[in-house]
């Protein structure tokens, strides 16, 4: 089994993949650094990766959850959204639009923000959890908070649109 997916580091597509190798064993490249790992499933739906051939036990525990065509990794505490390339977005996707939305179905936990509020482009104005993470959720422009669907404790789905901000007028 081998998967194969781009996605953005730094604003330039690098190739991701995983292979197969035998039993626990897998391949893992990202870009030109290749990594082997050996892999055990738990049951809380993550995967323990301990790295082969390292002298001292570096595993760690990952986490990982489609987000439209981008995915989300958390590892070691940390959250990471894998970007997909625009040419994998497809037009209806605008990379930085002011609209928050939900990456997975999951729980409000809090709402940061309200019509009105002048925020930063990676200010979290969302907090969400889904599959056992913490999302915290910017909405990538500066600007005025147009609208907030999102409610504390609700359930929302994939793709919802949980806040709105109005890009600010650029100056100069």
């Amino acid at each position: 089994m081998k998967l194969h997916r781009e996605y953005l580091r730094d604003g330039k597509a690098v190739p991701v993949s995983a292979e197969h190798v035998e039993g626990d064993r897998w391949r893992v490249r990202v870009g030109p650094a290749t990594h082997e790992f050996r892999a055990q499933l738990l049951g809380d739906g993550g995967v323990r990766l301990a790295p082969v051939g390292e002298e001292f036990d570096r595993s760690f525990v990952a986490y990982g959850a489609p987000a439209g065509k981008d995915y989300m990794v958390r590892v070691n505490g940390r959250t990471h959204t894998l970007a997909a390339p625009v040419s994998q977005r497809g037009s209806g996707a605008a990379a930085a639009d002011g609209t928050i939305r939900a990456p997975m179905t999951g729980t409000v936990l809090d709402v940061l923000c309200a019509p009105g509020d002048t925020v930063a482009a990676d200010q979290t104005l969302v907090v969400l959890s889904a599959m056992k993470m913490e999302h915290k959720l910017a909405a990538g422009v500066a600007g005025v908070v147009q609208a907030v669907a999102a409610k504390k404790g609700v359930i929302v789905d994939q793709g919802a649109a949980l806040v709105v901000v109005e890009r600010a007028p650029a100056v100069g």
